[in-house]
């Protein structure tokens, strides 16, 4: 039943302190609610953890600073420090019986602790490990000839090269050597209790270091929010948003920050597995490229950035096409392009209206350029090679084979058109073109010459204005006649039109909705990270996503959530100063674990599950259409799925349960046996500025609590632990709608026992 390693959800590590033994009992955190199960009245459970039956004890433990800017993601694994002495040395040998714990972050200050409200830090996630002496945190490698590591965004591995694991040196112990600390474990962790019903709890043998990562998100307006150790502050504080990324759902003047959503911004490029093409008829139609930051990766598997200065941008424009688009802003020499992401979906504008010139520009063993006048009917050209020997083109192939018409410029200047055949010089045509010019400079011989654009011939190659790819060969020879060459080559020539009119970037035989491959790649001074999409939406009834086409169960487009927030990662655009770069935000995480003496007869440890009905984490709460005025418009997701059983023929009952969802727009989430549907749990969180909750620390607009399920005695007024194992389950999950948002979640995590 022991895993022999374990991969972390989160981990980091805590600076740990031991309550003084003098100090009062009390919650951390205050008085806890809990959601009712259908047969269970939970108002008689004492989520006082002083009044908790058969007593328990508690230590606190603080986390090394967090140190942050505004916009920044905090998101890595911190060192890990010892436990107390006195905890390590009372438990050698011994099992630590673990009731639950508490979670604040908090400035220390000669006066005390003082609460930071998550409207300046956003705790996205945490997930804390505690190992034993039997067992070992390890980073281990994730390269392509180590041993296969978990999907990249995951608690346990946000870096590309490295996963963290947790390692037991006792296997098959009966007690387990590390315990996970989580659940309800995102901004709702603060209001949120976290413990069990006797006799469920969660063991660990000889504990003796705490590691932690937070991922949180500095959201904190440094002009407009004093600190709380500052003249003038009073909890819960007021909120006033800071400066957000373009892709920000946000409203205008919002209770809460945009950021918190992680938008995605202009400083990641989506690297999309695939082909492009670029068009100058129609529209892309299926191929459409859907967000900016796809189409600036596109441009670079289009455009030659060797021969081409690529620039990017994106905007709102009604004369140009939706969508992706190449604009050549020096189409005469064809030397710059921009690749140009036009937000205006509605636009009516055609790829190529108006097309009557293009250019293009390769620089290869021949430098190639280019042009194609549709109003004269001609093709100019400019080849430069090397003054002292033969040089050539072939058009429209990419092997001698293909029989191409050549041009060929031999090394005293003289220009002649052939048709080649295979690995052979093939015949001399008729003369078609026209010498403009011709100059050696440094040991570069440069032509200028001009044709018509049609062929005089089928052996002459016919140039097409709707043609935005030539392939061509290229060659140079060892001396100044034409011979057997000495290197050859073949490249693509991309044509784009003049100045004004645009070209579609489109994807080329794209794969179905929900199967694209590919990364996030982000880049900010020197902050360069590639993390892997891994986002997958399951066809119903296992999920709703994929039949609603939620953006984000497809990396084109993905446009926010958890995927789009890695550590040291700024949540503006590129274009966007980072302010108050000299006034950095510091803190610590504050837990306060409580336990008791682990008795054989009288604890059961619990085990730990997740099941998402998303994708299978996150996903988009789209805005709501013809809503009711004064209203929330309500957004539903569904999912079905069957339950595991242990090998050994017991069975899994449900002990306790966090449905994890996010503020501002969470409204419930519920769990029914599929078969009978039966209601076995339904939570709706409690929003701060509501009156929930009595203590201004935790009461911050739009912040939530997620009061838990939990099963046990019903001397404690709960129903007996829920039969899971076998069962076919379904959840439901309601959102508000009003605004779009990005990451929500509907992830169901879950404590069982094995009975």
């Amino acid at each position: 039943k022991k895993m022999i390693a374990v991969v972390l959800a989160l981990i980091g590590c805590l600076c740990v302190h031991a309550a003084p033994t003098a100090a009062p009992c009390q919650n951390m955190n205050g008085e806890y609610k809990l959601s009712s199960t259908p047969k269970g009245n939970a108002s008689l459970f004492p989520t006082d953890y002083c009044k908790y039956p058969g007593g328990a004890e508690y230590f606190d433990v603080y986390s090394p600073p967090l140190t942050s800017l505004y916009s920044e993601v905090f998101w890595t694994l911190m060192d890990a420090v010892d436990l107390p002495a006195d905890i390590v040395a009372r438990f050698d040998g011994k099992t630590m019986a673990v009731v639950g714990f508490e979670l604040d972050q908090v400035m220390r200050t000669e006066k005390g602790d003082l609460s930071l409200p998550f409207n300046y830090a956003y705790n996205h996630h945490f997930e804390c490990e505690m190992t034993g002496k039997h067992s070992r945190l390890e980073r281990v490698p994730c390269g392509p000839n180590d041993p296969p590591c978990p999907p990249v965004m995951g608690h346990g591995r946000p870096r590309q090269d490295e996963a963290w694991v947790v390692r037991s040196l006792k296997p098959h112990a009966s007690i387990p050597t590390s315990q996970a600390f989580g659940a309800a474990n995102g901004g709702e962790v603060r209001k949120s209790y976290h413990g069990y019903a006797p006799p469920y709890v969660q063991l660990i043998d000889s504990p003796s270091q705490l590691h932690i990562t937070p991922m949180q998100i500095d959201t904190w307006n440094r002009d407009k929010m004093p600190l709380p150790n500052a003249t003038g502050f009073s909890y819960p504080g007021h909120f006033v948003p800071g400066p957000l990324p373009r892709n920000s759902l946000a409203p205008p003047d919002s209770i809460y920050s945009g950021l918190l959503e992680c938008p995605l911004t202009t400083r990641i490029v989506k690297e999309v597995e695939g082909t492009y093409v670029a068009t100058v008829q129609g529209a892309c139609g299926n191929g459409s490229i859907h967000t900016a930051q796809e189409c600036w990766y596109a441009a670079t598997q289009v455009v030659d950035t060797k021969s081409v200065a690529l620039t990017k941008g994106s905007g709102a424009k009604p004369t140009l096409p939706p969508g992706c688009l190449l604009l050549a802003t020096d189409a005469a020499a064809g030397e710059t392009v921009q690749a140009f992401f036009n937000t205006l979906s509605n636009s009516t504008q055609a790829c190529g209206k108006g097309l009557q010139r293009s250019a293009g520009l390769a620089k290869s063993l021949v430098t190639v350029n280019v042009t194609l006048d549709g109003v004269a009917g001609s093709v100019y050209m400019t080849l430069s090679g090397p003054s002292d020997v033969w040089f050539g083109i072939g058009f429209n192939a990419s092997e001698m084979s293909e029989q191409p018409y050549t041009i060929i410029v031999d090394g005293h200047g003289a220009v002649t058109e052939r048709k080649l055949a295979d690995h052979a010089p093939g015949s001399l045509l008729k003369p078609t073109l026209k010498v403009v010019a011709s100059s050696v400079s440094g040991g570069l011989r440069t032509v200028e010459l001009q044709r018509d654009l049609a062929g005089a011939s089928p052996d002459y190659y016919t140039f097409m204005l709707s043609q935005t790819q030539l392939r061509f060969i290229d060659a140079v020879g060892s001396g100044p006649d034409f011979a057997v060459h000495k290197d050859k080559t073949s490249a693509t020539l991309v044509l784009l039109p003049a100045a004004g009119v645009a070209a579609c970037l489109c994807a080329e035989k794209p794969a179905p909705f929900g199967q694209a491959k590919g990364s996030l790649y982000y880049s900010s001074g020197s902050t360069t990270t590639r993390v892997g999409f891994s986002n997958y939406c399951a066809p119903q009834p296992r999920s709703d996503l994929l039949a609603q086409k939620n953006p984000t169960c497809d990396l084109r487009t993905y446009v926010g959530g958890q995927t789009a927030c890695h550590h040291e990662w700024f949540l503006l655009d590129a274009d966007q100063d980072i302010p108050w770069p000299d006034q950095p935000l510091q803190y610590h995480l504050k837990f306060r674990f409580w336990f008791q003496e682990y008795q054989p007869q009288k604890h059961v440890n619990v085990l730990r599950d997740t099941w998402g009905i998303a994708s299978p984490v996150e996903y988009d709460v789209p805005k709501g259409v013809n809503c009711t005025p004064g209203e929330p418009c309500i957004h539903t997701i569904t999912g079905t799925f069957l339950v595991g059983g242990p090998k050994s023929g017991a069975t899994y009952r449900l002990v306790s349960a966090h449905f994890h969802c996010h503020a501002p727009t969470c409204l419930s989430i519920s769990l029914y046996n599929n078969r009978t549907g039966e209601l076995i749990c339904e939570e709706r969180p409690l929003y701060g500025g509501t009156g929930a909750f009595p203590d201004p620390r935790f009461d911050e607009d739009g912040y939530i609590a997620q009061p838990p399920c939990l099963w046990g005695s019903e001397d404690v007024g709960l129903e007996a632990p829920v039969l899971v194992s076998g069962q076919t389950l379904t959840a439901i999950s309601h959102t508000n709608a009003t605004f779009g948002h990005h990451g929500e979640m509907a992830w169901l995590q879950v404590f069982y026992v094995e009975v």
